[in-house]
């Protein structure tokens, strides 16, 4: 299953499949990581939201506790992208339990990972985005690599999400995100993309937000030159991709970094109005 190329049958057994996690699990208290491995990329594999079944949700809050061991709850965290939250019964409170697992795990990239993608992916029910806690937010200037095939990134830019992070009123965490999901792999969904322009004429204008713009319109060079190396290389990486993709990318894409470009030339007039002015009054007197 994992030199598969084709997700549909792995999928058809993903309940099963799932049977197999808490043995993986319980193989990896014992130091044996070769399970979970497999599990993982199996899971990652099916290209599929919530590939877990159900009702691992039992095995999954008994895994978070507070008392349960360090290497138990990395294992959830790292299983965490391929979990049905929203089918959980009890789903707020497995957030709670899983954001307090992820303070006592060490971190590494594909900790960081994990968590990312999971928390782009629970924004995708309006029934759980009010229920995460703001400070996890803050997980996102760990800035981790994402995989080309990332639901997180995919989901998590509905407009509801964009201003859910808006409101929290931490511009580092604002850019972070949008450094995570303007992406050459994912195109923005549309409500989400108009807040993000309304985000740049007022989040990001001004001229103390030089070094944020900066680093933005970096970014989006970086994933414009991929989107220009064209679909043929692209689908190497990621299969799913169309030319409608491509073509629907590069649009807005470009078009944030044209709405960039603009406050960010606005930005330097009054800089440089004031400096006149400035030199002006000296001079005066």
């Amino acid at each position: 299953m994992v030199e598969a190329t084709n997700p549909d049958p792995i999928y058809l057994k993903h309940k099963a499949i799932s049977v197999l996690f808490p043995y993986a699990v319980w193989q990896e208290q014992e130091g044996q990581h070769e399970m979970l491995n497999i599990f993982l990329q199996v899971a990652e594999i099916s290209a599929q939201v919530g590939f877990m079944w159900h009702h691992i949700e039992p095995l999954v809050t008994r895994l978070l506790n507070a008392d349960s061991p360090i290497p138990l709850k990395q294992a959830i965290i790292l299983a965490s992208p391929y979990m049905p939250w929203w089918q959980f019964t009890n789903g707020e409170y497995l957030i709670q339990l899983w954001a307090g697992a992820a303070l006592e795990v060490p971190y590494t990239d594909n900790i960081g990972r994990s968590m990312v993608d999971t928390l782009l992916r629970v924004t995708y029910s309006d029934a759980l985005l009010p229920h995460i806690p703001d400070d996890m937010w803050s997980w996102l200037n760990k800035l981790p690599p994402l995989n080309p095939v990332c639901w997180g990134r995919y989901w998590g830019t509905y407009q509801d999400v964009v201003q859910t992070i808006r409101t929290l009123g931490d511009i580092e965490i604002l850019k972070s995100y949008f450094l995570l999901v303007w992406s050459e792999w994912d195109d923005l969904r549309p409500g989400g993309f108009f807040e993000m322009c309304i985000s740049i004429r007022g989040d990001f204008s001004g001229v103390g937000m030089g070094d944020h713009r900066q680093d933005l319109l970096q970014h989006l060079d970086h994933v414009l030159d991929q989107l220009d190396l064209g679909l043929e290389f692209l689908q190497q990486h990621k299969p799913s991709l169309n030319v409608g993709d491509i073509w629907s990318m590069k649009d807005r894409y470009g078009r944030l970094k044209k709405i960039l470009l603009e406050v960010d030339g606005q930005a330097r007039v009054t800089t440089t109005g004031k400096i006149v002015y400035f030199f002006s009054v000296i001079n005066h007197h």
